[in-house]
């Protein structure tokens, strides 16, 4: 964990004990908790922060018996943890989220059961609808998931980055974001063992589902996506 002084600059660099190790971080809503999941172990961790930021003893740990859980983001209103599982994996788990303890619940069903091959990764919430989106790392693409009142998910919709003849061996997608406006959306695709680095680009409609606007070559290996602050 790096501080930083009043002019942003790190000052004081302080060692960060996690218990499993960890491929994504989170925030919840408050920052009063740090969510990490692990790709290797398929752990997921939640650390008390204290008024510094500094992390304390894990007050959760979950395991749900196999690894390659990939992301970790509580949602908006922080009552609800998606956790979805990439490759033979493929998973998506769901869990009630204490904001005031940090423990993670299992909801019902646990499992939302992602379409075979799908393989969700990583997930941006729609900044006004109840619509989450993944990015499929093995079916090249976005999932649209609705948020029902009781916070489960429910499929809406596959969109397909790329043609059925398109060959997917050696390629697989990686991060996703939104726009603040809730307009457009981005996956990168990621082409390990040919040249295909892409990031494609989506409209979301007024019902919350995406059409494909087209593919925009990338730099090799295209990991992580930002918008800039505008």
């Amino acid at each position: 964990i790096v501080a930083l002084d009043d002019d942003g600059l790190f000052f004081r660099t302080y060692p960060a004990e996690f218990d499993h190790p960890a491929a994504y971080l989170s925030l919840d809503a408050k920052s009063r908790f740090l969510l990490a999941a692990s790709y290797f172990t398929g752990h997921v961790d939640v650390y008390p922060l204290d008024g510094n930021g500094m992390m304390g003893k894990a007050v959760c740990s979950i395991h749900e018996g196999h690894p390659f859980a990939h992301c970790v983001l509580p949602s908006p209103d922080n009552q609800f943890v998606y956790i979805p599982y990439v490759k033979e994996h493929n998973a998506l788990y769901q869990y009630r989220f204490d904001a005031e303890s940090g423990k993670l619940t299992a909801m019902d069903p646990k499992n939302v059961g992602p379409p075979e091959g799908t393989g969700p990764r990583h997930m941006a919430y729609h900044p006004e609808k109840p619509i989450v989106y993944f990015s499929n790392e093995q079916h090249l693409g976005v999932s649209v998931y609705e948020q029902t009142k009781s916070g489960t998910l429910k499929l809406r919709q596959v969109c397909d980055a790329v043609g059925e003849d398109e060959p997917t061996d050696g390629v697989s997608s990686s991060d996703i974001a939104i726009t603040p406006d809730g307009k457009f959306l981005f996956a990168g695709i990621r082409g390990h063992k040919r040249d295909f680095d892409k990031i494609s680009r989506y409209r979301i409609k007024e019902d919350g589902e995406v059409e494909l606007l087209g593919l925009t070559p990338a730099d090799k290996i295209p990991w992580g996506l930002a918008l800039s602050p505008g």
